[in-house]
C-alpha cells in the first residue's frame, strides 16, 4: 500500500460501493442487529485487538489478524473503506492494523461513520452479506509506523513533535514529558464525527507546533484513540507519523517504581531520633509519604503524623502479641497538646486503637521518631505493618473462628499464614496496579464476606475431595461489584500459587494509570468471566477443574456472643462498637485470653473480637470480668451491628466524623429499641456509616448504609450522609441508594422511621432486605424523608482510598 490511509464523504462512497470492500467493524451482534450500510463485511473490533490483555487496543497477532479478513473475504489488495458508530476510532484502528500487517490495497475511512451515512445517504439494510473466505496472509510490514518505547525516548530527546491524543484533563494528569496536547475529538467538527474543513485543521495543528515537515510520533492511553488522529494526518498529506503502540500504559508501568518494602522500613528507620518527618521529606521527597503506605503508615490529615496499621492474618493474635500492641497504643497513639492532648476526642480519650473490617489493628498520632521502638517491639513478637497499605497483597481476611467452629470444613489457619509468608515483604508482589485483598475461610456461613473481595476462598468439593470455589472480582467504593464466580475448585496445597498467578495476570494485564478504576474488578469486567478464568489457567501452574458443590449456605454477620467449639470449648465473641478501644483496654483482653483460654486473641470482619478456648468452667469467671461490661458478648442490636471508617477525625477524604458519632447513636437507639419493644425481636441492626464514598466501613453490605456527604439548600448547608438500604450478602445483593444529603442531625430519626416502618410492614417473619426489595422505591424514599417526593443521590466520580 502507498499512501497511506485516507477520509472518504459518505457521497463518495456511495458511488463507489461496486469497487471497493466495505467493512463495518461493530460488534458482531450490533451488525446482526442492526442496519449497515449494503454489502458491508462484518470484522469486529475484537477480532483485531490483543484479546491477551486488558489494554484494549494492542495489536492482534499477525494470524489472528489475518483469519478475521480471510472469515470476512477480504483479500490482500482489495481497496477498504471502514466505518463504525463510535466517529471514527474504531474503524481507524482497523484501518492501522491493516497498513502495520501489510494490506496491498487502498484504506479508507468513512468520515462520519454510520451516522453521517445514514445522514447523507439513508440507504440501508438488514441483509447480511455471506462472504466467499479468502486466502488473506498478513505480516509486519517492513515500513509499519511503530515505535517502541525506546524510540519515543529519542523522539523526546530530539527534534520530533510527540503529541498526546487524549483529552486535556487526561494529559494534565499525567503525560510523556515534553508532548503537546492535541485530543483526537478537536478534530471532529460536530457529534456525528466528522471532520472540520482541511484549513481549520491545519491552523489547528500548527498552533500546536505540528508541521507536515515534522517527525509526529503519536500515542493515547492504549493506542485506540491515536488511530483516527493518524489516519487525518496521513489524509492530510503528512508523511513522517509514526504511533506508540504501547502508549502511555507501557511507559507509566516501565518507570513505575518498584518499592521494596523491607528497604524503605530500613530507610524509614533511619530517620527515627535522626531528624524525623521533617529530615524523611528533606531527603526522599514529598512522594516518599505515599510509599510509606507499605510499609503500614498512612499519613493523617494532621501533618507529621501518621496512623500505623498493623497486620493479623486471619484476625489471629497470640495473647503477647495483643499486649505489645495495646502498649504500643497506650504509650505511642496520643495527640500532641496542639491537637487537644488527652482531651482531643471527647468520647473516646487518648492511646485508643481501631479493629478493622479486613481484622487488622489500627493506631493514630505515630510519628517517625517513634517509629524504630515501635517496630522493635513489634519484631520481638512477630508483628509487622509491611503491605497492611498501598498496592500490595493485603492482609488475608478469614473467618475469626477458624479452627474452633463446629462447622467448618475446612481449618484454613495453615493456609492463610502460608500465604502471608509467602508475600509479605517480596517486592515484585508490592508493586501491583492497585490494592490486592483476599479472603479465606473454611466454615460455610461467608463471614469473609467473599462478595467484596478482589480473590476469595470459600468451601467446596469434588469429587470427595475437601478444597475451595474461587471467587474474583468484588469490591465497594463507587463501583461496587459482587465477585463472580470462576466455577473453579482448588485444593488447599494450590491456594500460594494461584494467588501468585492472579497477581502476576494483575500486574501484566492490568493498568497503572487511572487510579479510580483500576483495581481488579474493572479487569474481570472487561474480560468477562470466561475469559478471564482462560486467561488465569494460561498464568496457573495446574490445570484447572469446576467443583462439584459450593458448600457456603447463608452469610453471618458477626461471632458476637458464647459458641460452642467443635473440642467442647467455648468461644466467646465480644462487640466493640465502631471497633475502638483503649490501648489498655487491649493489654487487658490479651490478660483475659491467658487466663480464661489459651493465650489467643481473634479479630473478627465485624470490628469485634473473640477470646477461644474458653472452657466450660471459665465462663462464669469471664463473663464476669469489668472489662465485658463495656464490651459485651450480649449487646443491644445497634452497638452489636455498628460499623464505621476512621471518618473526617483522621482521614484526608472524610467528609463526616464517624467514630463518636456512631457510638453515641448507636447507644440512643438501643435505648429506643429496648422502649418500644423492637430490641426483642431483633438481636441486630446492621447500620455502617463511611465518611466518604470510599466505603471503607462497607455500608452497601449493611441493612443501612451511610456514607459522608454535604448538603445545601436556600439557606445553609452542612454535613450529611446519603442513604441506603437492604444490603444481604446471603443473596449477594448490595443496597439501593435512595436519598441523598440527609442532614446528618436527622439520621438516628431516619433510622428509628424506618425500623418501625419495617415492622410495621413485613409479613411473618420477613428479613429487613427481603422487605426493602418488596417495598417500591418511593415508599421507602418517603419513608426515609418523612415526605414524599425525595430522590436517590447522585453517584459522582468517587473515592478510591489506597
Amino acid at each position: 500500500m502507498t499512501g497511506g490511509p485516507s477520509v472518504v464523504t459518505p457521497e463518495w462512497l456511495d458511488g463507489h460501493l461496486e469497487s471497493v470492500t466495505v467493512v463495518d467493524v461493530r460488534s458482531a451482534r450490533d451488525y446482526e442487529d442492526l442496519p449497515r450500510i449494503p454489502g458491508a463485511v462484518n470484522v469486529p473490533v475484537e477480532r483485531f485487538r490483543d484479546p491477551s490483555s486488558v489494554a484494549a487496543g494492542k495489536l492482534p497477532a499477525p494470524e489472528d489478524f489475518a483469519e478475521a479478513l480471510r472469515e470476512a473475504g477480504i483479500a490482500r489488495d482489495d481497496p477498504i473503506v471502514a466505518y463504525d458508530d463510535e466517529n471514527g476510532v474504531l474503524a481507524a484502528r482497523f484501518l492501522l492494523t491493516a497498513e502495520v500487517y501489510g494490506h496491498d490495497g487502498s484504506l479508507s475511512l468513512l468520515e462520519g461513520g454510520l451516522g453521517a451515512w445514514r445522514e447523507d445517504r439513508p440507504t440501508t439494510t438488514t441483509e447480511l452479506s455471506d462472504p466467499e473466505p479468502s486466502e488473506y496472509e498478513a505480516a509486519l510490514a517492513d515500513d509499519a509506523p511503530l515505535v517502541d518505547r525506546e524510540g519515543v525516548e529519542a523522539a523526546v530527546e530530539g527534534d520530533a513533535v510527540v503529541v498526546d491524543t487524549r483529552t486535556p484533563a487526561e494529559y494534565a494528569e499525567s503525560h510523556i514529558p515534553g508532548a503537546v496536547q492535541l485530543g483526537w475529538e478537536d478534530l471532529l467538527a460536530d457529534d456525528a464525527g466528522r471532520l472540520k474543513p482541511d484549513d481549520e485543521l491545519e491552523a489547528l495543528l500548527a498552533e500546536k507546533g505540528i508541521r507536515p515537515e515534522n517527525e509526529i510520533v503519536l500515542y493515547c492511553n492504549t493506542a485506540r484513540r491515536l488511530s483516527h488522529t493518524y489516519v487525518v494526518l496521513r489524509d492530510l498529506g503528512y508523511e513522517d507519523v509514526r504511533f506508540y503502540e504501547g502508549s502511555l500504559t507501557d511507559w507509566v508501568r516501565a518507570r513505575a517504581p518498584e518499592w521494596d518494602p523491607v528497604d524503605l522500613q530500613e530507610r524509614v528507620r533511619s530517620f527515627s531520633g535522626h531528624g524525623g518527618f521533617e529530615a524523611m521529606i528533606e531527603e526522599l521527597g514529598e512522594d516518599v509519604i505515599n510509599r510509606l503506605k507499605l510499609v503500614g503508615l498512612y499519613h493523617q490529615k494532621q501533618e507529621g503524623y501518621f496512623m500505623l496499621r498493623t497486620r493479623a492474618p486471619g484476625g489471629i493474635l497470640t495473647a503477647e502479641q495483643a499486649r505489645v500492641i495495646g502498649e504500643v497504643s497506650d504509650e505511642f497513639a496520643r495527640a500532641p497538646e496542639e491537637y487537644g492532648g488527652p482531651d482531643q476526642n471527647p468520647v473516646f480519650g487518648d492511646g485508643y486503637l481501631d479493629v478493622t473490617t479486613r481484622q487488622d489493628v489500627q493506631m493514630h498520632w505515630i510519628t517517625i521518631d517513634d517509629i524504630d521502638e515501635i517496630w522493635d517491639r513489634y519484631e520481638a513478637v512477630g508483628l509487622s505493618t509491611l503491605q497492611a497499605c498501598g498496592n500490595s497483597v493485603r492482609n488475608v481476611v478469614g473467618c475469626p473462628a477458624a479452627g474452633v467452629d463446629a462447622n467448618e470444613t475446612i481449618d484454613v489457619r495453615p493456609i492463610v499464614e502460608r500465604v502471608s509468608e509467602r508475600f509479605l515483604g517480596d517486592h515484585h508482589y508490592a508493586n501491583l496496579p492497585r490494592k490486592f485483598k483476599i479472603s479465606i475461610t473454611g466454615c460455610c456461613e461467608n463471614c469473609a464476606r467473599a462478595q467484596i473481595q478482589d480473590l476469595a476462598f470459600t468451601p467446596a468439593i469434588k469429587d470427595g475431595r475437601d478444597g475451595f470455589a474461587v471467587r474474583v472480582g468484588g469490591g465497594l467504593s463507587d463501583g461496587p461489584r459482587i465477585a463472580s464466580d470462576l466455577d473453579l475448585f482448588v485444593e488447599g496445597d494450590q491456594i500460594v500459587d494461584l494467588v501468585a498467578a492472579l497477581a502476576d495476570l494483575f500486574m501484566d494485564r492490568g493498568s497503572y494509570l487511572d487510579t479510580a478504576v483500576n483495581r481488579l474488578r474493572y479487569l474481570v469486567e472487561e474480560f468477562g468471566v470466561e475469559r478471564f478464568r482462560e486467561e488465569l489457567e494460561r498464568y496457573a501452574p495446574f490445570a484447572f477443574e469446576a467443583p462439584d458443590e459450593v458448600l457456603t449456605t447463608g452469610y453471618r454477620n458477626d461471632h458476637v456472643g458464647v459458641h460452642a467449639q467443635d473440642d467442647g470449648a467455648n468461644y466467646v465473641g465480644l462487640n466493640v462498637p465502631v471497633g475502638r478501644m483503649g490501648g489498655d483496654e487491649f493489654v487487658e483482653l490479651a490478660r483475659l485470653a491467658e487466663t480464661y483460654g489459651d493465650g489467643e486473641v481473634r479479630l473478627g470482619p465485624n470490628q469485634n473480637v473473640l477470646v477461644p478456648h474458653v472452657a466450660d468452667d471459665d465462663l462464669e469467671g469471664l463473663l464476669a470480668e469489668p472489662l465485658l461490661e463495656r464490651y459485651s458478648p450480649d449487646p443491644g442490636p445497634f452497638t452489636r451491628g455498628i460499623v464505621t471508617c476512621t471518618g473526617r477525625e483522621f482521614c484526608t477524604y472524610g467528609i463526616i466524623e464517624t467514630k463518636n458519632r456512631a457510638i453515641k447513636w448507636a447507644r440512643a437507639l438501643d435505648e429506643w429499641a429496648e422502649a418500644v419493644g423492637f430490641a426483642d425481636e431483633h438481636d441486630v441492626v446492621r447500620v455502617h456509616m463511611s465518611g466518604c464514598s470510599a466505603s471503607c466501613a462497607q455500608p452497601q453490605v449493611a441493612d443501612i448504609g451511610l456514607r459522608g456527604e454535604v448538603y445545601r439548600d436556600d439557606y445553609e448547608s452542612g454535613r450529611a450522609a446519603d442513604v441506603g438500604l437492604g444490603g444481604d450478602l446471603g443473596n449477594d445483593e448490595f443496597i439501593d441508594w435512595l436519598v441523598g444529603s440527609v442532614p446528618i442531625d436527622e439520621i438516628p430519626s431516619v433510622v428509628r422511621r424506618t425500623l418501625l416502618a419495617y415492622d410495621e410492614d413485613r409479613e411473618g417473619d420477613e428479613s429487613f432486605a427481603d422487605w426493602v426489595r418488596r417495598t417500591p422505591e418511593s415508599t421507602l424514599q418517603g419513608v426515609i424523608t418523612g415526605r414524599d417526593g425525595a430522590t436517590a443521590p447522585t453517584v459522582g466520580a468517587g473515592t478510591e482510598v489506597s
